[in-house]
C-alpha cells in the first residue's frame, strides 16, 4: 500500500491510501492533535461517503484498536499450521491406569508424554486449568493438547 502525505500549512498534514477494494481514505491530522476521517467510494473521487472527526485520545484509542493490541486475530494459514502440528483430545483415565489417584504434578504427564493438560471433566463439573495439585481421579475425562504422538502415549498412560 502507497501512502501519498502532503502538508496543509496552518491545518497539519494529510494522508492518503487506496484501500484493496479501490476505495479512498483519507486522514487530516490537524496540529492540536483532532483527526478528520474522510472516506470515498471508488466511484465517487469528489464528495466523501462519510466523514469522522476524532480527539487525539479518541484517534490514539482507534489505533491501539487497530493495531490489535488487545486482540490480535489468527490468520487463517496460521490456523491450518496450528491445526496440523496440534491436536486437543479428550482421553478417559480407566480405574487401572498407572496415572489414576495421583495428583498432576505427580504423574509427570508433562515431562513423560509432552501434553499439557487444561481441562478436567469430573462427573457433571469441569475443571478449566487445573493446578498442578489437582488429583487425577479414575473415570476422569482429561482434555490435552499436544501432537499425535504426545496425546497417543497420554492415551496409554490413560489405560494401564
Amino acid at each position: 500500500m502507497r501512502i501519498k502525505t502532503t502538508d496543509l500549512p496552518g491545518i497539519g498534514k494529510r494522508y492518503s491510501f487506496e484501500t484493496a477494494d479501490g476505495e479512498q481514505v483519507t486522514v487530516i491530522l490537524h496540529h492540536n492533535g483532532n483527526r478528520e476521517i474522510y472516506h470515498f467510494s471508488k466511484d465517487e473521487r469528489d464528495d466523501p461517503d462519510f466523514t469522522i472527526t476524532l480527539t487525539d485520545e479518541e484517534s490514539r484509542q482507534l489505533g491501539t484498536i487497530l493495531l490489535g493490541v488487545d486482540y490480535q486475530p489468527v490468520t487463517d494459514d496460521r490456523v491450518e499450521l496450528f491445526l496440523k502440528n496440534i491436536r486437543l483430545e479428550w482421553l478417559k483415565v480407566e480405574p487401572d491406569s498407572c496415572i489414576a489417584g495421583t495428583k498432576i504434578i505427580e504423574s509427570q504427564i508433562r515431562s513423560r508424554t509432552g501434553t499439557t493438560i487444561i481441562g478436567i471433566q469430573r462427573g457433571d463439573s469441569m475443571i478449566g486449568s487445573p493446578d498442578v495439585n489437582e488429583t487425577i481421579m479414575p473415570g476422569d475425562v482429561l482434555m490435552v493438547i499436544g501432537n499425535r504422538e504426545q496425546t497417543k502415549n497420554l492415551e496409554n498412560l490413560c489405560k494401564i
